[in-house]
């Protein structure tokens, strides 16, 4: 009987081994077939943004390369849809809030379509500097001003730019973009450019909103339809989440 009972506790034994070696192997499939999945995402969105930068740099047409991008600078998809909007609606004026790379696509698109302005809402001087040393290489500083904006608050408001720098007989603002400013300077930091804007767009108008994959811009979002019901939202599909808002101007709520 003991020969027994030793016999079967070592069979136990063997089984449980090799159910442990089963779930070890399985748990090492399981981990390595996440890595390949989590891999094949990343080449194919960067597929997708390698596409977008030569559809961008075949619509430009500039003589020297664009900086690099992504990171900071906007990703290739989200200003190939920017440059897509003003090639197609020839805006007379574009504003944005920020400036860097997307300055100069805008500027270029204005510079192709042979007419229009952008202003660009810019609240690091250094920044703002560097923006318009772009625009002169690539001898695009006529169809684009870099605003010297800094952040200030208003009112106990988020701090937002200063609207000091715009100038006052500026006409009706047909290009919105928003892009800054940076989101780790308050909580729903790019909220106010609707509500602080909205008198100045025209009749329609479009708005391209970037990073809206985020927290605080689903938010933003959801708060700018609430004060705006007019407002139409499409997704844009950009990498970092991008959407375009067409608004006709009206009273907020």
């Amino acid at each position: 009987m003991v020969y027994i009972g030793l016999l079967l506790t070592a069979i136990c034994c063997v089984i449980l081994g090799i159910i442990l070696l089963v779930l070890h192997k399985t748990r090492k499939i399981h981990l390595a077939t996440y890595k390949l999945l989590s891999s094949a995402t990343e080449t194919n969105n960067l597929f997708s943004q390698f596409q977008a930068l030569l559809a961008l740099e075949r619509r430009l047409a500039l003589d020297e390369p664009l900086p690099p991008l992504r990171g900071w600078a906007g990703s290739p998809d989200f200003l190939l849809t920017v440059a897509n909007e003003v090639l197609f609606r020839k805006p007379s004026v574009a504003l944005e809030c920020s400036s860097g790379v997307s300055t100069l696509v805008i500027a270029r698109c204005l510079q192709i379509n042979n007419f229009g302005h952008v202003y660009s809402l810019e609240h690091d001087p250094d920044y703002a500097n560097k923006t318009r040393d772009l625009l002169s290489i690539h001898g695009l500083a006529d169809w684009a001003t870099v605003i010297d904006a800094p952040l200030e608050t208003v009112e106990g408001e988020t701090p937002w730019y200063s609207e000091r720098g715009i100038p006052v007989d500026l006409a009706p603002i047909d290009l919105l973009v928003v892009d800054g400013p940076p989101a780790t300077t308050a909580p729903l930091a790019r909220y106010p450019a609707l509500p602080r804007l909205a008198g100045r767009l025209a009749s329609p108008s479009v708005i391209i909103v970037d990073d809206t994959d985020r927290a605080d811009e689903t938010e933003m979002l959801k708060r700018w339809q609430k004060l705006f019901p007019s407002i139409f939202v499409t997704d844009c599909n950009c990498e970092k989440g991008c959407v375009m808002l067409k608004l006709a101007p009206e009273k907020p709520n």
